[in-house]
C-alpha cells in the first residue's frame, strides 16, 4: 500500500510537469490520484504513528517511555480493525489514472521546462513560508513541495533545468515526513490521552515528541538552506 501511494505521488509529481501543455487534464489527474491515495493512507497513517512512537521510546527517557509504547500498541491494534479497504475501486481509480495518462498530449521541451521550473519555484516558495514556523500546515505544505521537487527531477533526469541535488532532496523529505509524523502524534495524544494510558503519560509523551520535533525542525531547515542555495 505504502509502495503504491509513492508511485501516486510520483505520477502526480509528473502530472505537475505536463501541467503546461494541459492543465484541464493535470488538474482531473492531480484530483483522482489524490482520491486512491486517501483510500490507501488511513492504514499507512497509522502505521507510522505507531512506528515514530515505538522508535522515540528508545532514545526517551524512562519516565516518557511507557506512554509511548502504549501509544504504538494502541495505534496498530486501531490498524488491524480499520473497516477492509474496497480494494475494487482502487483498482479502478488507478486504471482511470493510466487512461488519463494515455491520452496526455505529447509536451515539447520548453513546455517540460516550464513546467519543472513551475515545481521548483514552489518548493522555494512553500520552503521560505514553512522554514522555522511553528504550524504544522505550513510545513507540511513545504514537505509535499519538497517532494515534487524530488520526484520531478529524478524522473525527468537530464530535462531538469538544473542540478537535481536528489540526496539532499530524499533526505529533506526524510526529515519533514518524520516531524510530520510527531506533530500528527502529539495531536492525537492531545485529543485522546488514553491512547498513551492517562493524561500524565499523554503529557510526558507529549513533552518527549515536542523535544524531539524542535531538533528535527532545526536540522530539516537547514539543509533546505544548503538544498536551495543556488536556485533551481
Amino acid at each position: 500500500m505504502h509502495r503504491c501511494r509513492v508511485r501516486l505521488k510520483r505520477a502526480r509529481a509528473v502530472g505537475r510537469v505536463g501541467r503546461s501543455v494541459a492543465p484541464g487534464l493535470a488538474a482531473v489527474f492531480n484530483d483522482s490520484a489524490r482520491t486512491v491515495m486517501r483510500q490507501l493512507g488511513q492504514a499507512r497513517d497509522l502505521t507510522a504513528l505507531a512506528d515514530t512512537a515505538r522508535t522515540l521510546a528508545v532514545k526517551a527517557r524512562r519516565k516518557n517511555a511507557p506512554g509511548l509504547l502504549h501509544a504504538a500498541d494502541a495505534l496498530e491494534t486501531a490498524r488491524l480493525h480499520l473497516p477492509e479497504r474496497d480494494l475494487e475501486t482502487i483498482r479502478a481509480g488507478i486504471r482511470d489514472l493510466i487512461a488519463l495518462a494515455q491520452v496526455w498530449p505529447e509536451p515539447s521541451a520548453r513546455q517540460i521546462r516550464a513546467g519543472a521550473k513551475r515545481i521548483a519555484k514552489r518548493a522555494r516558495r512553500t520552503r521560505r513560508h514553512g522554514r522555522g514556523a511553528d504550524e504544522a500546515r505550513l510545513r507540511h505544505e513545504w514537505r509535499k513541495r519538497e517532494k515534487d521537487r524530488l520526484y520531478a527531477s529524478s524522473l525527468l533526469d537530464g530535462a531538469w533545468p538544473g542540478p537535481r541535488r536528489r540526496k539532499k532532496s530524499d533526505s529533506l523529505g526524510r526529515l519533514l515526513g518524520m516531524e510530520r509524523d510527531i506533530l500528527l502524534l502529539m495531536e492525537r495524544l492531545e485529543a485522546e490521552p488514553s491512547l498513551a494510558g492517562g493524561p500524565e503519560a499523554a503529557g510526558r509523551a507529549r513533552r518527549a515528541l515536542r523535544k524531539h520535533g524542535a531538533r528535527l525542525r532545526k536540522r530539516a531547515d537547514k539543509l533546505g538552506d544548503r538544498l536551495h542555495a543556488g536556485g533551481v
